[in-house]
């Protein structure tokens, strides 16, 4: 197809070819001029603090906040681990030339359980939720630093062995402060440094072979995953993922359980539940110059700016019990920023780069997900894997558009198209509104973005 000659100027200088420093994209995509990623993160820490207070004194919790026998505990923990070395960075192509092969993390929580004739004790009698403050420093630490945690956690137990000797897991969920990085512009030595901000999202999950040695002192121990991401908001975004050997102690400040306790669901029925969640966020993305494949996730080249991220998910769940619930969900994505690679304009700039306006349908997605409910008190934790169903083939220009040229297009696979999954942590406000703070992975390795929102569910 040739384009009229008349057309040109109004194609190439106000449609489809644009700037990121032009006003309006300046004002929409440049959003870290107004918003820091860390005051962003602290925020989100004190939200979901807040929730966990909220909720303990709503008096819609009926009575599960009566002080008559809830406990509180406080844990010392010490973790050696392996930093898997899944990329160059980690496997010594930085800075200081040094591989980072391990870490060794100390923590301190405080964490509290409600009283076992209480709603939630009832429901939920081996649950304990809290806060934790840990530092984590590395092999080669001048590398990435020795970052600090703040996070929520959650536990319980999955089963008993003996009367004092029982499987117990909990999870961690926050923000991590202080990584080394670059704030140079430079594309090659930001890459030496490995990760674009000084805060990371923080992910852990923990089994312990749990013994109690006396009413107030337990011992635990047993193998801790840990991933650090900050979800595409800064670039390089490489992660950083470590496996190790949680050693904690738990001291029982006040209120003495009973050893042996049993979950009473009589009241519970089984049924259906529906959750409506809408979130949003920013990121970062990388493009390739090359007509010939896309950009991988793996670039140095970025595109200048943040850009808007948001989605809806309906997402029915079948609750077998007051812990387990499944279903599927129906996702719809916006990315502002997708498919930007196909529509590069190859006479501008690496540094300075300029692009064809992506079609509407080049920044929508949707999808359908299966998800895995597991419910405790004030959180959720809900997993889902996915895959797109519509998602259209981004069409590559060529070419630069000259009224000479003919209008040569090829075809790429979309960056929205594929398997895509889901790790969000429900907070609950009030009734059926919560709190939904998530990550999203793409083909089960890329990094997506994170998912900062709310949502309801009725039943």
């Amino acid at each position: 197809m040739r384009i009229p000659r008349s057309l040109t100027k109004y194609i190439c200088g106000y449609r489809l070819i644009f700037r990121l420093t032009t006003p309006f994209p300046a004002m929409i995509f440049r959003l870290n001029r107004y918003i820091n990623v860390r005051a962003v993160a602290i925020a989100v820490m004190m939200m979901m603090t807040a929730a966990l207070h909220v909720v303990a004194q709503s008096p819609a919790a009926g009575d599960t906040c009566r002080r008559n026998g809830v406990s509180s505990e406080l844990s010392i923990a010490a973790t050696p681990s392996l930093v898997l070395r899944s990329n160059p960075f980690l496997r010594g192509n930085n800075r200081m030339g040094k591989p980072v092969s391990s870490s060794f993390s100390g923590r301190l929580q405080y964490a509290m359980r409600f009283a076992p004739d209480s709603e939630y004790g009832r429901l939920y009698p081996y649950a304990w939720q809290g806060i934790g403050l840990g530092v984590t420093s590395f092999s080669a630490s001048g590398v990435l630093g020795s970052p600090v945690a703040l996070y929520v956690l959650q536990g319980s137990r999955i089963a008993s062995v003996t009367q004092r000797l029982a499987v117990d897991y909990e999870w961690n969920f926050g923000a991590s402060f202080g990584w080394k990085h670059s704030s140079s512009t430079d594309a090659a030595d930001r890459l030496l440094y490995g990760v674009g901000s000084s805060v990371n999202a923080y992910i852990g999950l923990a089994f312990m072979l749990s013994y109690e040695a006396t009413p107030r002192l337990t011992l635990r121990f047993g193998p801790e995953i840990a991933h650090y991401s900050n979800g595409n908001t800064s670039l390089p975004n490489p992660g950083v993922n470590r496996v190790g050997l949680r050693l904690s102690a738990t001291y029982r400040l006040h209120g003495i359980r009973p050893r042996s306790l049993s979950a009473d669901w009589s009241g519970f029925r089984p049924g259906m539940s529906y959750d409506i969640t809408l979130w949003g966020a920013w990121r970062k993305w990388g493009y390739s110059p090359s007509v010939n494949e896309p950009y991988t996730g793996s670039g140095a080249l970025e595109v200048p700016g943040r850009w808007l991220v948001g989605g809806l998910s309906f997402n029915p769940l079948y609750r077998f019990n007051p812990v387990v619930a499944a279903g599927a969900a129906v996702d719809l994505l916006y990315d502002d920023g997708a498919n930007l690679s196909a529509h590069f304009e190859p006479s501008s700039p690496f540094d300075s780069p300029r692009f064809y306006r992506q079609p509407l349908s080049e920044r929508i997605m949707g999808g359908v997900s299966l998800r895995v409910e597991i419910s405790m008190p004030i959180f959720s934790v809900n997993i889902g894997i996915g895959h797109s169903v519509y998602a259209p083939t981004p069409r590559r220009h060529d070419t630069v558009y000259y009224p000479s040229d003919d209008d040569r297009l090829s075809a790429v696979k979309s960056d929205l198209r594929g398997f895509y999954q889901m790790f969000n942590l429900k907070t609950r406000l009030y009734h059926g509104l919560y709190l939904n703070t998530g990550y999203r992975l793409v083909d089960f390795s890329k990094s997506g973005n994170l998912m900062l929102g709310l949502g309801y569910t009725w039943r």
